[in-house]
């Protein structure tokens, strides 16, 4: 095979969450290095769509539902593939966080936090395997956190969802590798997005956030795209049930 080219041309991606941050960002980067791109997102993916249009000229499939609802996630694979006539890559993206000490964190936001990190997304590797393991092709990326290696105080229930992504990718990896489909984790460090919104205006907090890293600085949506394009392509097709982190060296501590 030799040295792969780092592109994406011909293939098809689904991003979940892909509206706004870093899933927006890995939209445009994957539309930029040439493949067709389904976007599901509650909010629905009209800015997303705009700016890849200008950018590439490229149609976004814009998909609108809530990754709560399972049907919803099995719909928009469909949906994906009869327009693309396959699915190369899920990137599983979509997420909430809730910060709260033990004492205070309640069973209902226990539960958004584990169906919409965890469980909505073990079901949309399940429904886009459907696709892929057949073809003996395809890459599942799921986005996952520096806090699936390093736990946090106040943050012990999303760290908890952010592990299971880990721990489900190497299982996944596992199951699949015998069919050429990968399975790998990528893992943002502090991100400016809208999860941070509310403290970003405090310099306290974002100096915290910048100096959790060797490089000193936290992360903007557009760093995390490169290290995402790269794993899907075939130039990573060796990468597979491992975690890269893009953290600014913040597990190098």
């Amino acid at each position: 095979m030799g040295n792969a080219k780092i592109t994406l041309e011909g293939k098809s991606v689904l991003i979940t969450g892909g509206s706004r941050g870093i899933g927006q960002a890995c939209a445009l980067a994957c539309a930029e290095y040439g493949a067709d791109v389904a976007v599901f997102s509650r909010s629905g993916a009209a800015e997303t769509a705009r700016l890849i249009k200008e950018a590439t000229d490229k149609e976004v499939l814009e998909l609108k539902g809530d990754v709560t609802k399972i049907p919803q996630i099995e719909s928009a694979i469909e949906q994906a593939v009869k327009k693309f006539g396959k699915l190369d890559v899920l990137v599983n993206n979509a997420a909430v966080l809730h910060t709260a000490p033990i004492s205070e964190m309640t069973e209902e936001d226990f539960d958004k936090l584990f169906g919409i990190n965890v469980k909505s997304l073990y079901f949309a590797c399940k429904f886009a395997a459907r696709h892929m393991l057949g073809r003996k092709k395809g890459v599942i990326i799921n986005i996952g956190s520096e806090l699936s290696f390093a736990g946090a105080a106040g943050y012990s229930a999303y760290a908890a969802t952010k592990g299971a992504v880990f721990t489900l990718s190497q299982s996944l990896a596992i199951e699949f590798g015998p069919h050429n489909v990968r399975v790998v984790t990528l893992s943002p460090g502090p991100t400016r997005t809208d999860m941070h919104k509310a403290n970003l205006d405090n310099p306290e907090f974002v100096h915290a956030l910048e100096n959790k890293g060797v490089l000193g600085r936290m992360n903007d949506p557009s760093d995390i795209a490169p290290a995402l394009f790269l794993l899907a392509s075939d130039a990573a097709r060796m990468v597979t049930g491992t975690n890269w982190s893009v953290d600014g060296g913040a597990l190098a501590f």
